[in-house]
Order: C-alpha cells, then sequence, then structure tokens
C-alpha cells in the first residue's frame, strides 16, 4: 500500500506510519509539506490513499490553502481522502467532506479505530478503481474513466487487452515486469505460460504507440525476463 501524507506536523508524520504498520507493514510512505508536491505525487506515485493535516481555525489562512487543496485534488483524482484535523469546528469537517474528503479523523485518534477506518476507506474503493482519473507525463494522458490513451494529443485506439498490458506496465514505469506477471495480471493463472500470446499482444501495443515499433522507445524488452516502461 502507498500512503501520501500531506503538510503534517512531525510528530504526526511519524507517528501515523507506525500504527499504520500495524495494518500493513510493507506499506510506501511519501511525504509532501506544499500543494504542488502532493498533486505531483499523486499523479507519479498514484497513493492508495492521502491523509492531509487540517490546521486550527485560528490559523486562518493555512486552514483555506488546505481546502484549496482538498479542491484541487479532486478536481482531478479519486485518491482516498482523510483529514487529520485539530479543529472541533463542526463547520470545518462539514466544509472538509463537502469538498470531497473520504473522513475525518481527529489528530489525537485511537491508534485501532484509525486502522479500521483506513481499512474501510480502502475497501469502498473497487479493485480496479485507479487513484487518478488523468496520468500525465510528457506526452502520454490516460483517462482511466473513459479508458482512453492520447499520445502528443492524438487518441490511440487500443483493445481492451492491450489497454491493460500499458496500464499495468505505466502503473510500474521503470520496473521490469516479467511475461509471467503480465499473463496472470491480463489473462488470469492459466495463461502464465503463455509468453508467445504476451509477445504477439505486445507487438501490435507497439505498432499503434511508439512511432518506429522496430525500434521502440516506450516499451523495451528485457531478454528472457519481461518488460519495462520508460519515462516519457
Amino acid at each position: 500500500m502507498k500512503v501520501l501524507l500531506v503538510k503534517l506536523p512531525e510528530e504526526l508524520s511519524k507517528y501515523i506510519p507506525l500504527v499504520l504498520r500495524v495494518r500493513w507493514p510493507n506499506l510506501s510512505l511519501f511525504h509532501a509539506d506544499e500543494a504542488r508536491e502532493s498533486v505531483q505525487l499523486i499523479h507519479s506515485e498514484q497513493p492508495s490513499i492521502a491523509m492531509l493535516h487540517l490546521p486550527e481555525r485560528s490559523e486562518g489562512s493555512s486552514l483555506e490553502d488546505c481546502f484549496d487543496l482538498i479542491t484541487q485534488i479532486r478536481s482531478f483524482s479519486n485518491v482516498p481522502l482523510i483529514i487529520v484535523g485539530q479543529s472541533d469546528d463542526v463547520t470545518d469537517k462539514i466544509k472538509a467532506l463537502e469538498m470531497g474528503a473520504d473522513d475525518w479523523v481527529s489528530s489525537s485518534f485511537i491508534p485501532m479505530e484509525f486502522i479500521a477506518k483506513v481499512n474501510a476507506i480502502l475497501r469502498r474503493c473497487s479493485p480496479d478503481r485507479h487513484a487518478v482519473s488523468f496520468f500525465l507525463n510528457g506526452k502520454l494522458s490516460i483517462n482511466y474513466a473513459a479508458r482512453q490513451v492520447h499520445i502528443s494529443g492524438k487518441l490511440v485506439e487500443l483493445t481492451p487487452i492491450q489497454y491493460r498490458i500499458f496500464c499495468y506496465l505505466i502503473e510500474n514505469e521503470g520496473r521490469v515486469c516479467t511475461s509471467t506477471e503480465l499473463l496472470r495480471h491480463v489473462w488470469g493463472p492459466n495463461y502464465s505460460d503463455d509468453k508467445e500470446l504476451l509477445k504477439l499482444n505486445v507487438y501490435r501495443l507497439r505498432s499503434k504507440i511508439e512511432e518506429d515499433p522496430s525500434n521502440p522507445e516506450i516499451i523495451f524488452n528485457e531478454r528472457g525476463v519481461g518488460y519495462v516502461i520508460s519515462a516519457f
């Protein structure tokens, strides 16, 4: 699981990971102190859940900045979002939820209750739900809701199989995905040894997304292992 912590005070930024690792010992953690940094991390890392600290109302400008960030995140992403708040002001809680936060917890939360809340929010997300509606990286754009891929502004017509291969490689950008791993993810466990099937579909995928499929610049073959997608 990937967790993004946004604008959390130092004490909470250390305490929350300790609590979460009771349930998710192998979680990956990302920190953002600025709005722009958090937006970039949501785009690039596609976290499983994000947690945003909301300060007390006495910190007026900081409070409004956090509300603005919620709106900004919701303009492009469906990432589950928990507000960790110090304020007891019901108005602030309602405003955060109406702007798109999934839940609110007090900064003095009970650990097991906090874990239960996180687990409940993650369960509400459908298994194939992507953290972001649009993945933008250089010339690539993916609209997950519409299942559309654009490269350099041009719509690329992919079959459902090609789309699943491409999205899986994008989600694991920079990591070599083994042929067995891709076959199991796209076709299921009964096809884990059918490497020729994968090879044929990657060939057809390259013919649609590469300028020169014989000299690929996006999807690379790691001989004897699998495939990896490069940064755009």
